[in-house]
Formats: C-alpha cells, sequence, structure tokens
C-alpha cells in the first residue's frame, strides 16, 4: 500500500509521464482544461484523457511578455508550461469563463496557438435563470460535437451514462478520504491529503478508483502524526505553494475540511443518474454549491464555511487568498463580517504559486495557531 500511495503523490507532484504513457497505451486524445468547471464525463465518453491544467511553480520568464502583471500565476504558468512546451502531449483545451483572466487568457491561446484546438465554454452568469438549463444543454451538445470531431469517436448515451457512474464513484471515494482526513487526521499529512486528491486530475478515473479504493483501508489504520492541537477549514483557490502545509503540520495544525477550488469545490453535487445523461450533467452545474466564480444573489459562502467548521469541530478558518483573483478578493470582506459575526476566527494569506519565502507565513500561521490552541484548550 505504501507503493499505491507513493505512486499517486509521484503523479502529482509529476504528472507529464502518466499522462504520455496513457496516451501511448491508449494512442488517445489528451484534452486538458483550465480551472474550475468544466463536465469531464463528456472527455471520458469521447474515449479522451481529461487533463487539469492548474499551472505549478515554474518560473515566469516568457508568459510575461504576453500577459499583464496582475494576472493570477495560475493563468500565467499556465501560458508558460504552453510556451515552455510541457503541454504538447495535450491535444485540445477547454477554457471556461470562471474569471476575466482565463477569458483574456483564451484569446492569447488562440493568438499564440493558432493551430492549437481549444473550445471556450461560456457558462451562464445566472444560474437562477429560468433560460440557464437550456443553454447549458446547448453549450454542452457544442462541446460534444467539438470533443467528437477532435476524437473522431462520438459518446453515445450509453457511454456517457458510463462515465457519469465512473465520476459519481470518483466523488464518493474522494468523500470517504476527505471524511477520513476528519476523524483521524494522524492517518495522513495535509500535504499529502492534498497531493491524492491532486492525483486525480492527472489520471483516468477508473484507474484512480481503483488505486485509491484499494488504499482506504489501509490508510485508516495508518499513523504519521500526532492528533492536531488545531483543527482548520481551509478555503480559497488552492493550498498551494505546498510548502504551506508543510509548516501547518509542523506547527501541530491539520486542515480537517476544505472549501478549496482545487478541492472540495469540484467534488461536490453527483450527477443524477436518474435522468438523461446530458440533463444530468446540466443538473449538476445548477446545483453547484457557493463559489466565487459562480453568481450567487445569496450569497451562501460564509453559511457554508460556517456550516463545514461546525461538522467538522475546527477552530478556525485559513483564508488561502490567490494574488490577483478578484473573484476571491470580493467575497472576503462578506465572509469576513458573517464569521467575525459568528465568533469563528479567520486567517487571511495571501499566496501565489511562485512563493518561495515563507518565513512571513510561518510567523503569522505560528501566531494564528497559538491563539486558537488556546481557546480551544488543547
Amino acid at each position: 500500500m505504501e507503493s499505491v500511495l507513493q505512486s499517486l503523490l509521484e503523479v502529482a507532484r509529476n504528472p507529464a509521464p502518466a499522462v504520455t504513457a496513457w496516451k501511448q497505451g491508449t494512442n488517445g486524445k489528451v484534452i486538458g482544461w483550465l480551472p474550475i468547471y468544466v463536465p469531464e464525463e463528456l472527455i471520458h465518453a469521447a474515449g479522451a484523457l481529461p487533463v487539469s491544467l492548474w499551472g505549478g511553480s515554474t518560473e515566469i520568464a516568457r508568459a510575461d511578455a504576453h500577459l499583464q502583471g496582475f494576472a493570477c500565476s495560475v493563468v500565467r504558468s499556465v501560458l508558460e508550461y504552453g510556451l515552455k512546451g510541457t503541454y504538447n502531449m495535450v491535444d485540445g483545451f477547454i477554457f471556461p469563463s470562471t474569471c476575466d483572466h482565463i477569458q483574456n487568457t483564451s484569446d492569447i491561446w488562440a493568438a499564440v496557438f493558432p493551430g492549437r484546438p481549444k473550445f471556450d465554454l461560456v457558462y451562464p452568469a445566472n444560474r437562477q435563470s429560468k433560460a440557464s438549463a437550456a443553454y447549458l444543454e446547448r453549450l454542452f451538445t457544442g462541446l460534444q460535437e467539438w470533443l467528437a470531431a477532435l476524437t473522431g469517436s462520438a459518446a453515445s448515451e450509453g457511454r456517457l451514462r458510463e462515465s457519469i457512474g465512473i465520476y459519481n464513484h470518483y466523488r464518493a471515494l474522494s468523500a470517504e478520504l476527505a471524511a477520513l482526513r476528519s476523524s483521524r487526521p494522524e492517518c495522513m499529512s495535509d500535504l499529502e491529503f492534498s497531493l491524492i486528491t491532486k492525483s486525480a486530475l492527472f489520471l483516468e478515473k477508473t484507474e484512480y478508483n481503483r488505486r485509491l479504493a484499494e488504499l482506504l483501508p489501509w490508510l485508516a489504520r495508518r499513523t504519521v502524526r500526532p492528533r492536531p492541537k488545531v483543527r482548520l477549514v481551509a478555503t480559497g483557490i488552492m493550498a498551494e505553494p505546498q510548502g504551506i502545509l508543510q509548516v501547518i503540520d509542523e506547527l501541530g495544525g491539520a486542515v480537517v475540511a476544505d472549501d478549496l477550488a482545487l478541492g472540495a469545490r469540484i467534488l461536490r453535487a453527483p450527477a443524477d443518474e436518474t435522468l438523461p445523461p446530458l440533463s444530468a450533467l446540466v443538473d449538476r452545474h445548477l446545483r453547484l454549491g457557493p463559489c466565487s466564480t459562480l453568481y450567487d444573489c445569496r450569497k451562501e459562502r460564509g453559511s457554508h464555511l460556517l456550516g463545514l467548521a461546525a461538522r467538522h469541530n475546527a477552530d478556525g478558518v485559513l483564508f488561502l487568498s490567490m494574488k490577483f483573483c478578484e473573484a476571491e478578493d470580493f467575497d472576503y470582506p462578506v465572509l469576513k463580517a458573517e464569521l467575525e459575526a459568528a465568533g469563528l476566527p479567520l486567517l487571511l494569506l495571501e499566496v501565489e504559486q511562485q512563493m518561495s519565502a515563507l518565513g512571513q507565513v510561518r510567523t503569522r500561521l505560528q501566531a494564528f495557531l497559538e491563539i486558537l490552541a488556546q481557546g480551544a484548550g488543547r
């Protein structure tokens, strides 16, 4: 089981070999998609491998010639990887209308790589509109047609049903992993949990499901660290750079639940398998919970975080604010007011993937965790 765990951690750290091996073994197409919400089931049903492109800690040398300095580190590093040839094994790209930065990068991508197929997934701005479901069904049909042209394989209704079942199983296993993190945080480090979750973004889901199903009973009996002194809920786009998770671990804390875009958000709302397949994916998107990148007139993210903290017995919330992410910045003042009114401590940390020095982060985390430990009487 240790080797199974290490294989997942290695895929998350260096996904290119796993993606290349799948492509060579199947002669299939690889479809890269940018954050955050893309119906992977459509890609899977077309016989292609969905690969999520969230950037990384690479040095930005070429992308700055095309992107503004105030673009977030995710899109800057995605473009950098594209220019460096890191994504040469990727056959097509999907750009969802998540934010201005991603939409801007889509236009730049078309100019820089005119011969590389891409699809713009322009979501309805208002999911509460009565027209949203019909619009999404047309949008997803267009994506299916684009995938069929690119892969040479049109997904039948039966294949799409099968893919939806595989992805629902993936979400169910991920929920078991998240429940284990909360009930026995000593069984894995925060970094291990993050990397296991991230490895799913680069593996064919049947294979990932097999490995995770094998791993879960072993993890439930495993102990790698003391019972944490402080329990945290993490929210934001992603828990990167990953050194932050190691600092939390070293200071005696643990993330026991999250509301991260690269985390729990993409695992919400299993598709309803009683509905026609395309309608099930439309329905799932309309049922996705509160997120800074989705219009929410009720502003339910604060109550969602309060519920997470209560259910997982968390002592405080860690807001990992991606630098230059306007969507998250707009949410923060509302969240801060609601969490403070409820008496739930909150720490804001500004992060970006290219961060290297974590001294100030460590100091602020140490002070925050000490305050929480005193309040929790641990």
